[in-house]
């Protein structure tokens, strides 16, 4: 145990060091991010799924499998803020939050992206277990691939 602690705190030092060398805006960035998900994670526990729809986007339309350039590395910089961040906060930051908090941010930058809900019988056939999964062109911003594993039930595009 107390060799732990000395490693967890130099591991801590190690990633607010690079936090504080990166640049100002990707430190906005990962301020919106946190907040937003804890914003996506109150309406997830709110409201219900209907009225949280309406703000995911045209259903059963996908985006374009290719972006553009300018796309891409606006969604790499957005799907980076939201790994980050998304371990830290005190209320649950799982897939879903991760995936609308990522995709209000693209939407507010124009950059269009698809929502994918889905759904997959657990290991143990005792239920269902639901992942939800944000693509932009061909980068999966968030869940990653979940088409493997997961049925997909629901696409939300813009």
């Amino acid at each position: 145990m107390m060799s732990t602690i000395p490693s967890r705190l130099r591991r801590l030092s190690t990633r607010l060091g690079n936090l504080l060398r990166r640049p100002w805006a990707d430190k906005w960035l990962l301020v919106q991010v946190y907040a937003l998900l804890g914003i996506t994670r109150l309406a997830i526990n709110t409201l219900s799924f209907r009225r949280l729809a309406q703000h995911f986007g045209p259903h059963k339309v996908e985006t374009p499998a290719d972006a553009s350039p300018e796309h891409l590395a606006g969604a790499r910089r957005i799907a980076w803020a939201v790994r980050r961040a998304s371990p830290y906060t005190p209320w649950k930051s799982n897939c879903f939050p991760q995936a609308l908090t990522a995709k209000i941010l693209l939407r507010r930058r124009g950059i269009p992206s698809t929502l994918y809900l889905g759904a997959a019988f657990k290991e143990d056939k005792s239920g269902l277990e639901a992942h939800a999964w944000l693509r932009c062109g061909p980068l999966y911003v968030t869940g990653g691939k979940g088409d493997e594993k997961f049925g997909t039930v629901g696409v939300f595009g813009e």
